[in-house]
């Protein structure tokens, strides 16, 4: 398997994901596989995914961060997502998914939440 994303340990519990500048139908399934594979089945259930570099984001992204979090919850960790650029913010308004999802202005807050 090829590496999408970049990952690495932030504690004990949380592990991290930078998502890729293009995150869509032709790298989404790689970008969840790769979680999967490196953060769930290893017992991390606590996932920040950094979206620093994303620029661009289609339904089939979306799918992803909303199956990602739903697999972190069942395994009761949670997911957080950083570092959305300001058109990505706006797709999350229009969907409603800045409700739901746990979205945070700094890595800071991120890590905070998830390591309570």
């Amino acid at each position: 398997m090829r590496e999408i994303s970049k990952e690495e340990i932030v504690t004990g519990k949380i592990m991290k994901f930078k998502i890729p500048e293009e995150f869509e139908l032709n790298n989404s399934y790689e970008v969840k596989k790769q979680v999967y594979e490196n953060a769930f089945k290893k017992g991390y259930n606590y996932i920040l995914l950094d979206f620093s570099e994303t620029k661009y984001m289609d339904s089939t992204g979306l799918g992803t961060i909303i199956a990602l979090h739903k697999q972190a919850l069942m395994k009761a960790g949670a997911a957080a997502f950083i570092n959305f650029d300001e058109n990505i913010k706006k797709l999350l308004k229009m969907t409603a998914l800045d409700r739901i999802l746990n979205i945070f202005d700094s890595e800071e807050e991120a890590i905070k939440f998830l390591d309570k």
